[in-house]
This record gives C-alpha cells, sequence and structure tokens, in this order.
C-alpha cells in the first residue's frame, strides 16, 4: 500500500492578481502531484466559506499534514471524510472550504499517479462507484464567453456574461471577429475577468446583437454551428421574468443562468413553467440558486426550478462532495456543467472533472485567456487520447 509522506502548502497569485492556494502531495513511491483553488468575485451567500489563503496554508502545512501523513493516498472517501471531520461546520468555515479543497484535489492528483492513469479516468472511478453503475467519461462542449458585464467588467452591461457554445474552433473564429467588430465601431476592445470582451455598451441587447453579428460575420449559424447563451447573476441584475422572456422572443438564447436571485425560487419555477409552455428547447442553470449543494440541488429538483446546473469544487470543499452532488444531478436528469471562477490559476482539474463525470458542457471562460485557454488545451489532450 502507498502512504503519504508529506504535504506542503504555498501561498500562489490568481488570475485577478489576487492571493489563492497550492498544495502539493507526496508518497512514498516518489510520485508528487500539485494542485490549486480558485476564488469567485460572483459568489452565491450559501456557498461554503473560505479563508484568507495564508491561514489556509498554516491550516494545511500545520493541521491537517500531521493527520494524513502515513495515510494511503487511494482513500478520496476517508480522507476528505476525514477533513470534515475536523472542521466539524456545514460551511467549512472552521477549516475553510478553500483548504480543505486544496488537499481533497491535490489527494485524487497523486492518486492518479498512483493508479498509473489519467486523471479523469481515476475520477470517473470513484463517480461511478457513487452512482452505482459504470459511467463512460465523455468530452464536453465548450461554453465560451464573449462579452462580459456586470461584476465581472467596468461598463454598463446588467448581463454578466454572453456565451457561446460550441466547438472550440468557432469560438475561437468567433472571438476574433468580435474583436475586430469592436475596433470598427470606434469601441475599446477592453477584457473582463475571464478574458471576454466589456465593450462600452449601455445596453444589454445591444451587446447580444453585436454578438450575432460577429456569429454571422464568421460565416456561422446559430442553432447549427453555435448557441447563445446568458449568465444574468441575477444575485447583481435586476431583471424580471417578464425581461427574460422578451430577450428569448427576439434572439435565439438557448441557456439561461441564474435568471432570478438565489432566494427567489419561485420566480425560477415560473420562468421554469413559462419556457415549458411555450415549448422552447433550453438550458435553465442554477449557479447561485445550487451552489454545488446536496441539499440545495434536492430544493431545485421539488421545486421544478431548473433543468441544469452549474459545478464548482470550490463551492463545496471536496472532491468527494462534489461527485456525490453530481450523482444527484444525474438521477434527477439535471445537466450538469463543470465551471471555473473569475479568479482562476494555471490548473486544468475542471477539464479531467466534467470528462470523467461526462458532463454535457464546461465553461472555462473566453478560448484566448492563459488562465481559461488551459482548460480548453486539456480537452483536446484527452479528446486525443479517448478517440
Amino acid at each position: 500500500m502507498s502512504k503519504i509522506t508529506d504535504v506542503n502548502a504555498r501561498e500562489i497569485l490568481d488570475s485577478r492578481g489576487e492571493p489563492t492556494l497550492e498544495v502539493e502531495i507526496s508518497t512514498d513511491d516518489g510520485l508528487m502531484a500539485t494542485d490549486s483553488v480558485p476564488s469567485g468575485i460572483s459568489t452565491g451567500s450559501f456557498e461554503s466559506i473560505p479563508v484568507k489563503p495564508e491561514i489556509a496554508v498554516n491550516t494545511i502545512n500545520q493541521t491537517i499534514k500531521p493527520k494524513i501523513i502515513g495515510l494511503d493516498p487511494l482513500d478520496q472517501f476517508g480522507i476528505d471524510q476525514l477533513m470534515l471531520d475536523m472542521d466539524g461546520t456545514g460551511d467549512k468555515s472552521s477549516l475553510g472550504a478553500n483548504t480543505i479543497l486544496g488537499v481533497s484535489l491535490a489527494l485524487s492528483r497523486v492518486a492518479a499517479l498512483t493508479e498509473k492513469m489519467p486523471l479523469y479516468w481515476y475520477i470517473n472511478k470513484l463517480y461511478s462507484r457513487i452512482c452505482g453503475e459504470e459511467i463512460e467519461p465523455s468530452l464536453p462542449t465548450p461554453m465560451m464567453v464573449m462579452i462580459e458585464g456586470g461584476k465581472h467588467a467596468k461598463n454598463k452591461l446588467c448581463l454578466q456574461e454572453i456565451l457561446v457554445i460550441g466547438k472550440l474552433e468557432h469560438g475561437k473564429k468567433i472571438w476574433h471577429t468580435l474583436r475586430e467588430l469592436i475596433t470598427s465601431q470606434g469601441l475599446e476592445p477592453d477584457l473582463g475577468l475571464e478574458g471576454g470582451f466589456s465593450p462600452k455598451l449601455n445596453y444589454d441587447e445591444d451587446a447580444i446583437d453585436l454578438l450575432q453579428s460577429a456569429i454571422e460575420i464568421s460565416k456561422l449559424s446559430v442553432s447549427k454551428d453555435i448557441m447563445i447563451g446568458l449568465d444574468i447573476a441575477a444575485n447583481y441584475c435586476n431583471i424580471s421574468n417578464e425581461d427574460i422572456l422578451h430577450m428569448l422572443d427576439n434572439f435565439p438564447i438557448y441557456s439561461i443562468e441564474d435568471p432570478a436571485p438565489e432566494d427567489k425560487i419561485d420566480h425560477w419555477a415560473e420562468l421554469k413553467l413559462e419556457l415549458d409552455r411555450k415549448g422552447k428547447d433550453y438550458l435553465l442553470v442554477g449557479d447561485d440558486l445550487f451552489v454545488t449543494s446536496k441539499e440545495r440541488l434536492e430544493a431545485g429538483i421539488e421545486n421544478f426550478a431548473a433543468n441544469a446546473m452549474i459545478v464548482k469544487v470550490n463551492q463545496t470543499g471536496t472532491l468527494t462532495e462534489t461527485l456525490k452532488v453530481i450523482s444527484l444531478a444525474k438521477k434527477a436528469d439535471f445537466v450538469h456543467i463543470l465551471s471555473h471562477r473569475s479568479g482562476e490559476t494555471m490548473d486544468s482539474y475542471i477539464s479531467d472533472l466534467a470528462v470523467g463525470t461526462a458532463a454535457k458542457y464546461l465553461k472555462a471562460g473566453a478560448p484566448f485567456a492563459s488562465e481559461r485557454e488551459i482548460k480548453y488545451k486539456r480537452l483536446e489532450e484527452i479528446a486525443s487520447e479517448l478517440t
């Protein structure tokens, strides 16, 4: 049996230049793996609670490390539960969600090395065990942010993200065309936090129009080649169901994320009922509503509030909990979408997690932004292995 011989945490900077943490785990087989923890600026109030990175680093090196030295790195469930027991709270506020997550993710990476298999296959092994059936790994479709507003940009747009959903090559083509189009209209091609453009536009519909023009100029077709998605982030963007339905009547929008605040589940249910009544093909996606929480997802299922959910590992705190939430989504026929955060690192973990859990989509930001691009490149690597 392999044993953990060392655990070391350190501070690094994320894509916003803010401190976060990186965790390295070594085994007596001479193996070593490292993983890092992202952070978000647009967060739900029900997310597990992180602590300051410097506190997380100290907790890992001084408190968690002595508890897991000598343990089997393949015991993901046991070690995750050990850390949850050490924390003793429901929201991870004692040790910190980022503290626990850093160890949990690095543990799975070194375990995959121990098992001599790619990370996505190791994750798939754990996920299949939780589901009680063999799940076939599969490649997700990229959801690429093109235009940013809200808390992600310095403009007057209420919508936080306007995305395209489709092949990576199509997203790259649209991104280049959009930059040229923005410049030709005398606007500055400024970038938001996730690598999408943040032109100084006053109205959301003008931004959607701009993206549609870029798609057409790129000689691509909405619905045939590409789909359009919105992240409304209604915790910060005051918008009514009537306004959303008006946009859906005027634009070919497929995916609508966070259309109502996290505490207005009745608004979600009303919108879903209206979309069903209209016979639309759509994704109604909960992020702040669910925050990758089993309890909140159960409430959403019970209230018929959505049909899809965002999965962010740092909203929960351990890989085990994340896989259990995804399993619940699968049983309820919810589409799960693996997502990055606005404060990202040069880590591609979510790409392997998306493939290992057969996620339909991966939302990783713009196709050209180093911390985002690396996630899409990892998908291409995995695609070459699976085909």
